[in-house]
């Protein structure tokens, strides 16, 4: 898939990895936010679906990174 060509070129890395992040933006009503990673220079998007723990703007986060046919999404996203 090319979408994972990309991620590997941004991070280094194989697929599934652990990042650290702050979060961005994050609507509860919609369900959906951005977070910004370290050391990568875009945004990833969140769904709440993928929360393990309740977040909000400005936490510090870790989370696994996947590629999707939409772009970076985060999975398992939990407070540090």
């Amino acid at each position: 898939m090319w979408l994972k060509k990309v991620v590997n070129y941004f991070t280094g890395e194989d697929e599934s990895f652990e990042k650290k992040g702050k979060v961005k933006f994050f609507n509860r009503k919609r369900g959906y936010g951005f977070i910004e990673p370290e050391n990568m220079d875009r945004d990833v998007f969140v769904h709440v679906t993928s929360l393990e723990d309740k977040i909000s703007k400005g936490d510090e986060v870790a989370f696994e990174v996947e590629a999707s046919d939409k772009g970076l999404e985060a999975r398992k996203v939990r407070l540090i």
